[in-house]
């Protein structure tokens, strides 16, 4: 065989080769590929069900509270209405925040008992101090449960603890 023989079939099997490893590494870029994009649509379906289950969990507490709330008005119901705090305090504890506090989607609107009659304030009684502190309770535990599964969910997304 001539030297310009084999000198083209040695450039035939460099460039068989050539394509051959080509064509490998093009296949182990694409298997790398899909094995990432099989575990990021399995964290994002993972994600999903988490938040799913965080917010089934809040909707639970939130049930719950309701039902507290609920049974706590009926007790303050029976309270005897009596004052016990002076205009004063009612003032101070009116002017905290610095704005009047909106009443939420499942409360009635309105002027607040204890500055309702009589054009200015009142003695608040024991029953819209427990009112009060009933309902803020109720609220600040709704937003502590939905608080702790923001925290919990993004935990999860970051693969921090849970």
């Amino acid at each position: 065989m001539s030297t310009a023989a084999k000198l083209v079939l040695a450039f035939a099997l460099f460039v068989a080769g050539l394509a051959t490893g080509i064509k490998y590494h093009a296949g182990l870029i694409a298997q790398r590929d899909m094995a990432a994009a099989s575990a990021r649509r399995a964290d994002t379906i993972r994600q999903h069900q988490y938040s799913d289950g965080a917010g089934g969990e809040h909707a639970a507490v939130v049930a719950q509270l309701s039902n507290q709330l609920g049974n706590a008005r009926e007790k303050i119901a029976t309270l005897s209405g009596r004052e016990c705090l002076d205009p004063g305090t009612v003032g101070v504890l009116n002017a905290i925040g610095g704005e009047p506090v909106r009443a939420a989607a499942s409360e009635p609107a309105g002027t607040p008992t204890a500055a309702s009659a009589g054009g200015g304030l009142r003695f608040s009684t024991d029953r819209d101090t427990a009112r009060a502190i009933a309902v803020c309770r109720a609220r600040y535990a709704e937003a502590v449960s939905q608080l702790d599964q923001i925290l919990d969910i993004e935990a999860a997304r970051h693969g921090g603890p849970e």
